[in-house]
């Protein structure tokens, strides 16, 4: 028998997000206690890989998107059982792109009353920023944050004050491995084509950031990094990720089959085949930027999305009184 949802404490605020990846599907539900406190009271992820096909074949098909109505409806059942009043539902790089992405977006609002907002490469960026904000310090100097999803990487130059300088990349985990096994005839290794790949990207030069900077990155596939370089991570507290961990890590799994990854690491198969080209995207990064540690704050869009949605809420409030 499910359990009942939680009662909220008086004086909380009940706020529920949904980020729709290219990579899975996530829901979070959280109590906040202006203005910015809160508590997670209930999280659902579901593995859908919204980016299968759309970056090679241009358009959702029709069981990823039949998967995906089914989370949906499964969201708006846990939106009235746990009685959230205030809710935002973001979709990044997969949702955005999709040719058919009207279709889609008008069946989730028939079908679940859940209005699916497809967000910018610039809006991730800002709901990043907002998320780590806060879990870090940012007043000390500036911070490089990179956001790795599956079908698009956001590397932003922040400080306390907000975003100084954004770019939103097309290269993603989920994006790299479909558009390799789509080049026919292509012989490069994955490591060798994700390499390729990240050549153009680049971060703003050193002189347009005196004085110190630290690096952030964010992302379900770093959160697992951390965990197997580390063995544990508290899931309330940045971790620190050297590099010289980052790259044993790397060494690890490109040494290990997908099947072995699966069961030696024990990773769920949605995480299995893209945590490699995943921890070379940041490894990337991490060396443009001269950064001998990686900050692992273990939040994204959706805590952004949690962190954002309250704040309205409470501008909204204070406005009408």
């Amino acid at each position: 028998m499910d359990e009942p949802a939680p009662h909220r404490a008086p004086g909380m605020t009940r706020v529920a997000a949904i980020d729709a990846g290219s990579n899975a599907i996530r829901f979070v539900v959280a109590d906040f206690d202006p203005p910015a406190s809160y508590t997670v009271v209930h999280r659902i992820r579901e593995p859908i890989r919204l980016g299968h096909r759309v970056f090679t074949r241009g358009g959702l098909d029709d069981d990823t998107m039949d998967r995906a109505l089914a989370a949906f409806r499964l969201f708006r059942r846990e939106i009235d059982a746990y009685g959230v009043e205030h809710l935002r539902a973001v979709a990044t790089s997969a949702t955005r792109e999709a040719e058919n992405r009207d279709r889609f977006l008008d069946r989730i609002l028939a079908e679940s009353d859940i209005a699916l907002e497809p967000i910018s490469g610039r809006e991730e960026a800002r709901l990043v920023h907002l998320a780590v904000g806060g879990r870090v310090d940012l007043s000390q100097g500036r911070w490089i944050l990179v956001d790795l999803g599956g079908g698009s990487v956001e590397v932003s130059l922040v400080d306390d004050t907000g975003i100084l300088w954004s770019e939103s990349y097309r290269v993603g985990t989920v994006r790299l491995l479909e558009t390799l096994a789509e080049a026919e005839g292509c012989h490069d290794s994955l490591l060798a084509w994700v390499r390729r790949q990240l050549r153009p990207l680049t971060i703003p030069p050193p002189e347009a950031y005196p004085g110190p900077t630290a690096f952030a990155a964010t992302g379900g596939n770093i959160d697992e990094i951390a965990r197997l370089a580390l063995s544990y991570v508290d899931p309330l507290k940045p971790a620190i990720l050297s590099l010289d961990r980052l790259d044993a890590v790397v060494h690890l799994l490109s040494m290990m089959t997908v099947p072995e990854r699966l069961h030696e690491l024990r990773l769920r198969p949605d995480r299995a085949d893209v945590i490699l080209p995943a921890a070379l995207v940041y490894r990337h990064f991490a060396e443009m930027a001269g950064a001998g540690r990686i900050v692992v704050p273990s939040v994204g869009v959706k805590e952004g999305v949690l962190l954002d949605v309250a704040a309205g809420v409470g501008a909204w409030s204070e406005h009408r009184h």
